[in-house]
């Protein structure tokens, strides 16, 4: 019998329904237990018998296989599942992982959240140790469940991070500030590379919204948070390796953009200053200072861009000012 016929007899009323239904499902419960015990590094072999889990990864797996017949018969005696949008099996796995995956989380004190799940953390706990407020007040206030909000307060972390030892406007890098000194790279290297990411992400929101979701995602930047190729290919129905094309599709889009954007500009110039290649010719007084007038040149050329940009603002009020007058 299969689980749809089992699930459809303890809809109509047959109890006993359940109970088979989840001695034919305990295979699907302990695999996924393997699976999330291995992605918290659970699973350890016996230093006495190596084909057997040790005592305490056997503990672990025993706990897990628990609260998964747990999630399950919760699943099912919700009702809401249905037969026509899934197999039994799909529903039910994001659900058993997902359970599994928090208890671990609560329980041997390692978490496997996004950044911004992590930030919603230390607010949420932020908000309960030190201000002191209710678990109301801070669902409230962080526009989250008030369940939610229980759960994150549980979770065995610490709220006080590196980033609450720097004032509350500081925008820059908190290691930077802290260890003033220690930087593996120079100042200038720093703003160089923080420029190329601007401008990178002024032709990153050229692309499709599409484009933009796959490869954000893939790498894990520009505010996405990074996900499997799995993951993404489940949100957006698409196969693992259609989704590896899309994002090499959303690379060779970038390719296309670059020549000519101010990204190039960009770093030409800060290649020029750093590596000015000297004309030819004999002139070799013109040689040893072209580096000079290359930055000089450079200072002009921001001296006027500031110009052109004042005169456009003093033509746009003497316009606004002559209409008044008009």
């Amino acid at each position: 019998m299969t689980n749809e016929q089992l699930v459809r007899q303890y809809y109509d009323g047959d109890d006993a329904a359940l109970e088979k239904l989840y001695h034919k499902n305990i295979g699907l419960i302990r695999g996924i237990a393997k699976q999330t015990a291995a992605e918290f590094n659970c699973l350890t072999a016996d230093s006495h018998h190596p084909n057997q889990f040790s005592a305490y990864t056997k503990t672990i797996l025993d706990d897990l296989c628990g609260e998964g017949a747990l999630e399950l018969l919760t699943r099912m005696q919700s009702r809401e599942y249905d037969e026509s949008r899934a197999a039994l099996t799909t529903y039910l796995y994001p659900h058993l992982k997902g359970h599994m995956t928090r208890w671990l989380e609560q329980n041997i004190g390692c978490m496997a959240l996004s950044k911004d799940e992590m930030t919603a953390v230390r607010q949420a706990q932020r908000l309960y140790h030190a201000a002191w407020k209710e678990t109301g007040e801070i669902a409230e206030e962080l526009d989250i469940s008030e369940n939610r909000v229980s759960r994150y307060v549980r979770y065995n972390t610490h709220f006080l991070g590196v980033h609450d030892l720097v004032p509350e406007g500081y925008d820059g890098d908190p290691y930077e500030r802290l260890m003033p000194g220690m930087l593996s790279v120079s100042a200038e290297q720093t703003v160089y590379r923080k420029v190329c990411i601007e401008l990178l992400r002024e032709l990153f929101d050229t692309l499709p919204k599409k484009d933009r979701d796959i490869l954000g995602k893939t790498c894990g930047v520009f505010g996405y948070s990074e996900a499997t190729l799995k993951e993404i290919g489940t949100y957006h129905m698409m196969k693992e390796s259609a989704v590896e094309k899309a994002k090499n599709r959303a690379v060779e889009k970038l390719r296309e953009a670059y020549p000519g954007s101010r990204l190039q500009v960009w770093r030409t110039v800060h290649r020029m200053l750093r590596r000015p290649v000297p004309p030819a010719g004999e002139d070799s007084e013109l040689r040893r200072d072209f580096p000079q007038y290359v930055r000089a040149l450079t200072e002009v050329y921001a001296i006027l861009e500031e110009a052109v940009a004042s005169g456009e603002r003093y033509l746009g009020e003497n316009e606004s000012s002559n209409t008044c007058e008009k």
